[in-house]
């Protein structure tokens, strides 16, 4: 009879005992009950695309102020944000500002479970594409995002 290799114990196969591999399916369980909730929810993917879709709508607003040479406002109210040719709350039907199609105004509204809480009521830009002050816009779900337009150079993030 061959002697077992050095460190081996006689008559062992390796593997896992009863006791770890129910204590890995606890763990395994108890992580997806708190993951899965928020992997599978709609609403953070929902507020994170809000989030980038809002900072689009400060960009644009203020690279077509340097293109038009004038004055572009972004309105921000619960309802959501609004392209404007001038930074007076509400904006009528003929100061509304097309969006990138050319003919529909241009109007980001939230999704449901998402709600802003603005710093100011309105963010102009000049033709140099300069905003009239700093703003901060939260978007309010799980978790808050805050999208930020620097006052002097108009650098959104």
């Amino acid at each position: 009879m061959p002697l077992p290799a050095k460190g081996v114990t006689p008559g062992y196969t390796p593997g896992f005992t009863l006791v770890e591999l129910i204590g890995v399916i606890a763990i395994a369980g108890i992580l997806a009950m708190v993951a899965a909730p928020r992997f599978f929810s709609a609403d953070t993917f929902a507020a994170r695309g809000y989030f980038d879709a809002a900072s689009g709508v400060f960009r644009y607003a203020q690279k077509l102020a340097i293109a038009r040479h004038g004055d572009v406002a972004v309105l921000i109210d619960a309802d959501g944000l609004t392209l404007c040719r001038v930074a007076v709350a509400p904006c009528a039907a003929a100061d509304r500002i097309p969006g990138p199609d050319g003919d529909t105004a241009y109007r980001l509204t939230p999704p449901n479970g998402v709600t802003l809480t603005p710093t100011v009521a309105s963010v102009s830009f000049d033709a140099r594409g300069r905003p009239n002050a700093e703003a901060s816009l939260s978007i309010n779900d799980d978790p808050t995002l805050t999208l930020y337009v620097e006052a002097e150079t108009g650098y959104v993030h």
